[in-house]
């Protein structure tokens, strides 16, 4: 008996880590891109006059924008502010990072998209598309959770400790 409560113990402890490392990783990919994009917003705003085809004053409005957003959100997580609402935020904007990385690739755009800046490469093809996914289904997997806390919740509450 004692070794199966040690196995939901562990159970609950490497999700709880699993998902504080998906939760934190997160934070640092918010933060390190918009403060990239930031520090050198010409990849971006270059990529997207490439795509969109608008008057430039609203390019330069959104490639001011998307990295405040980012930082933005990444500093509600840090600081646990709506957290559930802001990772579903994440998760939509995720999404339209992958579903743009997507589209870049089929329209043939060879270029660097500013994703991070010019502090990492990364242009459009089959390894940004990968990237752009995985950074979706990890955000999706944090967002849907509830979190290593109910989950311990859960698992205690049928075993007596």
């Amino acid at each position: 008996m004692i070794t199966i409560i040690n196995k939901v113990k562990n159970t609950a402890n490497n999700f709880e880590l699993i998902w504080r490392s998906f939760y934190y990783f997160i934070v640092i990919v918010l933060l390190f891109s918009g403060i990239s994009k930031i520090v050198n917003p010409m990849p971006m705003l270059e990529t997207m006059k490439a795509v969109f085809k608008v008057n430039e004053s609203l390019l330069i409005l959104a490639a001011t924008i998307l990295p405040i957003i980012e930082i933005g959100f990444g500093l509600m997580l840090v600081f646990n502010i709506l957290t559930k609402k802001t990772l579903f935020a994440v998760t939509i904007l995720f999404f339209c990072f992958f579903a743009f990385s997507v589209y870049g690739t089929i329209i043939g755009l060879n270029n660097d998209c500013g994703c991070f800046g010019n502090l990492v490469k990364s242009e459009f093809g089959p390894v940004m598309i990968i990237r752009n996914s995985g950074l979706f289904i990890i955000a999706l997997v944090i967002a849907v959770s509830d979190g290593s806390q109910i989950i311990k919740k859960k698992l205690f509450n049928k075993v007596q400790i």
